[in-house]
């Protein structure tokens, strides 16, 4: 049997561009996280939703985010979330997305879409956010069979804890996690870097770029390695970029 090519991914979310609050430094963000994939030598970038942080935003907003993607390279793989939907109003069909560069991918699908790319021996699965409310399950949809490829789900939500009480909007249960049949779960919606791993499913939240680093002037990502040849074949750890001005 031919074992899956080594592969390293570069995970973030809840870039937030555009906000109100201090738009320059979301965009001094992204390009760190763009400057890291290359310094880090990754293979794919996922932003598992809220890269943008209204449907209000700039057409301007939304073509330095795509001239960025372009100049990551590799595959970028992008989930809507909770703040930038994919609804009838969505940003993503947009006129900058239109012509956006080869390498920038969007999960449309609202009941879950896969995306392949064979030179990487990798599938990304994820359900598109048209809602944000309790009725909405983010991991519903994961597919059963395997190709032998490498499977990344990404989900953008809120992880249930067993002592939680109160159901959230766009829920994400530890049983989910634990029956869901890929090799990592590359979640948003966090703002913290957090394992929420189950029962031999790999699953973390990145956090935002900036509040996922406690230094001041850097932006922290999770750095995904997947190596079949590994008694652990999947490997994460957070990577601190510094952040050029």
């Amino acid at each position: 049997m031919t074992l899956r090519r080594k592969l390293r991914i570069i995970h973030t979310s809840d870039t937030h561009l555009g906000d109100d609050w201090d738009p320059d430094s979301a965009q001094r963000a992204l390009s760190a996280v763009v400057d890291g994939v290359h310094d880090l030598r990754g293979d794919a970038l996922l932003i598992a939703g809220d890269a943008f942080d209204n449907a209000r935003i700039s057409d301007a907003v939304l073509d330095f985010f795509v001239s960025e993607i372009g100049r990551a390279a590799v595959p970028t793989v992008i989930l809507p979330g909770n703040h930038d939907l994919y609804d009838s109003a969505s940003l993503y069909l947009r006129s900058p997305f239109v012509t956006a560069p080869d390498n920038l991918h969007i999960i449309s699908g609202t009941r879950g879409q896969t995306l392949s790319f064979p030179d990487l021996a990798l599938e990304v699965w994820g359900r598109a956010m048209d809602s944000h409310t309790p009725a909405f399950r983010p991991l519903a949809g994961i597919p059963n069979g395997r190709n032998g490829h490498w499977r990344v789900a990404m989900a953008h939500g809120h992880f249930h804890y067993p002592d939680d009480t109160e159901e959230r909007s766009s829920p994400i249960h530890p049983h989910e996690i634990a029956e869901a049949s890929c090799d990592y779960i590359a979640l948003g919606h966090w703002e913290r870097f957090e394992d929420v791993s189950q029962n031999g499913v790999t699953a973390f939240y990145s956090g935002s770029p900036m509040g996922a680093s406690s230094a001041r002037g850097r932006v922290a990502v999770n750095v995904v390695c997947f190596d079949a040849t590994q008694t652990n074949p999947v490997s994460v750890v957070q990577a601190a970029l510094p952040i050029t001005t």
